[in-house]
């Protein structure tokens, strides 16, 4: 890792209660639980595939309720994760709220955006895996199924992040899919 390189920023948005917090924190590397407190973001050094980085984890803290986002959350951000939980039909319908929010604040276009199903360790889904990926492909997207509570694609969603920073070190730009 290039020690003056800028670290990558990634953020997640959603409803509430849909695991955006949970995630990050994991990511992080604390616990599984529920969150300990509130945050805006944290900065960490992740590791996938023997590549490590310096990563800005960005949480909305709880701004979601409000509906709209300052547009500081989306400032110079390198990737968005919009995540619903599979067991709220509610939070899947507003991923495209969401995914409005990120295209008026983010007008970097070749910022990859990615839908996210959360808690896919439940028994129970509200929301198919068919349906994400659906929307998801609807709209030209990368669609990821995680559970912060497992970790399940947590190493994934890493992946996919640092992906986003290799087309800006070779000069181009493209979304990732």
């Amino acid at each position: 890792m290039d020690a003056n390189a800028d670290p990558l920023k990634l953020l997640c948005v959603g409803d509430a209660g849909v695991g955006k917090t949970c995630i990050l924190n994991r990511l992080y590397g604390d616990d599984f639980g529920e969150p300990k407190e509130d945050w805006d973001y944290k900065k960490t050094s992740l590791t996938s595939e023997g590549v490590t980085h310096d990563v800005i984890l960005t949480d909305t803290n709880g701004q979601e309720r409000f509906r709209e986002l300052t547009s500081a959350s989306y400032k110079n951000v390198d990737i968005v994760f919009i995540v619903y939980a599979v067991d709220d039909q509610e939070s899947f319908d507003h991923v495209e709220k969401w995914l409005g929010e990120v295209n008026r604040y983010v007008t970097n276009k070749s910022v990859p955006r990615v839908i996210v199903g959360n808690k896919a360790d439940l028994d129970q889904h509200t929301i198919s895996t068919e349906q994400g990926q659906a929307l998801a492909t609807s709209k030209g997207l990368r669609f990821l199924e995680t559970s912060a509570k497992t970790q399940q694609n947590l190493p994934e969603m890493i992946k996919i992040a640092f992906a986003s920073l290799a087309p800006a070190k070779e000069g181009g730009c493209c979304q990732i899919q």
